[in-house]
This record gives C-alpha cells, structure tokens and sequence, in this order.
C-alpha cells in the first residue's frame, strides 16, 4: 500500500509457500491473511514508512488490502536520537525488546487501504485522515496514493484544519514530501482559530 510494500521479505517467502490453484478451480483465495499487522516499507535500505493494520490480505498478484490501517510516510531523515535528561536512567528493557522510534512525516489513517504492490499505488477509503508534523488535519471520503511520485489525490471533498485556518475543497492534490496542498473546485477558506 503506499508506496505500497508492505512487509515485503514475509509476504514473498509466504506466497512462495502457499499451495498453488489448479485451472479449474475459480478464484484462489489470498495467499495470506494476516492479524494484527505492523507494517515496514523500504526504498533500498532505508525506511521510508511504518504503520499498522487490523488485517490485511495479500494477493498473489501483489495486491494488498488492509482494514483499519494507519501508515507513518516517514520525512527525509531520521529523527536525531535524544538523549535522557541529565541524572535519570532510560527504561529498563528485556533483552531482544524492540523499541520503536516515534515516526516523523505524514501518518494517513482509513478503515480500508487498497493497493499493489508492483505498481506502488493505493486507494485509502473509509474517513481517510492526514495528520502532518506541522499539525495539519485533512480529512476525507477516499484518496488515492501514487508511491513512486509520494502524492495523494482526491475528487470527494477535503476538510484541512491547522492551528489557526480551516480549508473546504471539492478537489485537492497533496505532495507528501513537502505538505503542499492543491485545492480545486469551490474552495472555502477560513482564518483565525479553527474549531
């Protein structure tokens, strides 16, 4: 989904283990139903996007589809590591625990996310909300996700809030890599303290 590799090393070697469909017997069910999922999506060796879903169903084909999904489109580099205050201890950790690190970026939230992974694209629908690192909300019916231009779309209306404006569009484009909006149609601008 989004640039849509979810979990691509597990999904590979568990599609390679599922039984194969003979010709004749119709649709072949997915090659994996997952539970509880966390998900990771790498361009090469770096981390570009984190996230977790309810479930999630792949395809053999490469399609993925992922119920009550949140991603992380993680920013340009990662967060500097801090430091704990001067005289106190970090947690204590069980050997193995893993940590994770808080994202940075975009987080997009859907009840539903549809996409490919060979063609990195992805439709999110079902009260899709966008959440920047600079406190922007936009919330709408459905968008689509272009992984390989990191872009959204959507035709069924947007409500962005921020700290101090609040936009109503029919139409609008979004850049993940530098938060900027495009709004089409009627467009409704208000500024001062949103609601």
């Amino acid at each position: 989904m989004t640039r849509t590799v979810l979990l691509p090393s597990l999904l590979a070697l568990l599609a390679a283990c599922a039984p194969k469909q003979t010709p004749g017997e119709g649709s072949a069910p997915p090659a994996v139903v997952m539970h509880g999922v966390r998900l990771r999506s790498y361009e090469g060796s770096t981390l570009s996007m984190t996230g977790q879903a309810e479930q999630a169903t792949y395809q053999r084909n490469g399609d993925i589809t992922a119920s009550q999904a949140t991603l992380h489109i993680l920013g340009k580099g990662p967060p500097a590591p801090q430091a704990p205050p001067r005289g106190t201890k970090p947690p204590a950790r069980n050997k193995g625990e893993q940590v994770d690190v808080p994202p940075v970026g975009t987080m997009v939230r859907a009840k539903l996310m549809e996409g490919n992974l060979g063609t990195r694209q992805m439709v999110a629908s079902g009260d899709v909300e966008v959440r920047s690192a600079s406190g922007m909300v936009a919330r709408t019916p459905r968008a689509t996700y272009d992984g390989a231009r990191q872009a959204a779309q959507g035709s069924e209306g947007v409500v962005v809030t921020g700290p101090d404006y609040r936009i109503q569009a029919d139409a609008f484009s979004l850049s993940f890599p530098d938060e900027r909006f495009t709004f089409e149609g009627s467009v409704r601008t208000v500024l001062g303290a949103a609601p």
